[in-house]
């Protein structure tokens, strides 16, 4: 008798965390969705404002002074939240070890907006990185609403890493993986069960 309470037990938690892991992979996809979306249509106007260049070389003293506009831009908000740095990765590393504390609905915005102006204006940067953190301060932001505890916030921060990787390069197995084996350096059935599901 107590066996199986045991395995009902245990099947709750499961199906808790996956209902948990779905609505973090949900948010998290309509971000970074969104995220993608930006960059192309932003990617696309700055090609074409490229082209007008060559043929109106007068409209190069404009993309200088929005490029220097958009510069300060990203250096205030990144002066701001110097959480909003670089990929992403080692902040969402250090947040899973408990290193590092991270605001993250000012991480979730800023990395936003900074993201979508620093790639989709033409600079050599990557969108997944970016996509890891959004995902990770939206697991982060979920757990908060949930009210959960510290080692439940932690793999639903997890979850959403891998949902904005999944979500970056409609690649789910992708960031299953990459949850696993570079965040996390080991295997635990609750992690992998939630960011799957996600």
């Amino acid at each position: 008798m107590e066996k199986k309470a045991t395995i009902k037990k245990i099947d709750k938690t499961q199906l808790y965390f996956i209902l948990k892991g779905i609505v973090v992979g949900l948010f998290t996809g309509i971000v970074v969705s969104l995220f993608r979306l930006a960059i192309e249509k932003l990617g696309i106007l700055t090609q074409h404002f490229y082209e007008l260049t060559q043929r109106e070389p007068i409209y190069l003293i404009l993309g200088a002074v929005v490029s220097i506009i958009v510069a300060l831009l990203v250096g205030l908000l990144i002066k701001s939240d110097p959480d909003i740095k670089g990929s992403g990765i080692p902040q969402v590393e250090g947040q899973l070890q408990g290193e590092l504390t991270i605001s993250w609905f000012s991480v979730l915005w800023k990395k936003f907006v900074g993201g979508i102006l620093s790639v989709g204006s033409g600079l050599f940067l990557g969108r997944e990185g970016p996509s890891i953190q959004l995902g990770a301060v939206v697991g982060q932001g979920t757990s908060q609403l949930f009210r959960s505890v510290s080692s439940e916030q932690k793999i639903l921060i997890s979850s959403g890493a891998s949902a904005g990787l999944a979500a970056a390069f409609n690649a789910p197995i992708a960031g299953l993986l990459f949850v696993l084996e570079e965040i996390h350096h080991s295997f635990s059935p609750l992690v992998w069960l939630t960011s799957f599901a996600s």
